[in-house]
């Protein structure tokens, strides 16, 4: 009897399971950004002013430093209290460029960020569609794959949709 009951229990999950078949696709999201117009053209404008940037915060940067050598050499010649104002003034200056240099990178961060994200929500909502109409169940990154039949990957089908679709940043 517990023989026949055994075989029933290892028997049921048997019938009881169906066979599904899953569609998985799978996409380089990095390449569609980067190849993508407007993704491109993203890389490219937060590139160009985060190189400006860098160049104006290294000028001044360069100019705070000659400043510093010219009231290290004066350091003899003017009175203490006087080389004292001076450096106190000039450690002022220092502070409020490098609180101005940093709030100035953040909010570029955080802008590029921002439109970043808006463009990756819009990617989502192609890659939602074009799953829906192509009866796809699945669609990985590729960086999260080690290999797979290059017959199953849509990077190119889909940026060419995003390309269609997403003109403006």
């Amino acid at each position: 009897m517990k023989k026949i009951i055994l075989i029933i229990l290892f028997l049921i999950p048997i019938f009881i399971t169906n066979s599904y078949s899953q569609n998985v696709v799978y996409a380089n999201l990095n390449e569609i950004i980067k190849s993508s117009n407007v993704g491109s053209k993203i890389i490219d404008h937060y590139s160009k002013i985060n190189e400006k940037l860098i160049k104006d915060i290294k000028i001044k940067e360069k100019e705070i430093k000659e400043k510093e050598k010219l009231l290290i050499s004066q350091k003899n010649i003017l009175q203490p209290e006087e080389y004292t104002n001076k450096l106190n003034s000039l450690k002022k200056e220092i502070n409020i460029f490098n609180n101005q240099s940093n709030e100035q990178l953040k909010n570029l961060k955080n802008e590029k960020e921002s439109k970043t994200r808006n463009f990756m929500s819009q990617i989502n909502l192609i890659l939602k569609e074009f799953a829906e109409q192509n009866k796809i169940d699945i669609i990985l990154n590729s960086n999260q794959i080690l290999i797979g039949k290059s017959n199953i990957d849509v990077t190119d089908e889909i940026l060419t949709i995003v390309n269609k679709n997403i003109k403006k940043f």
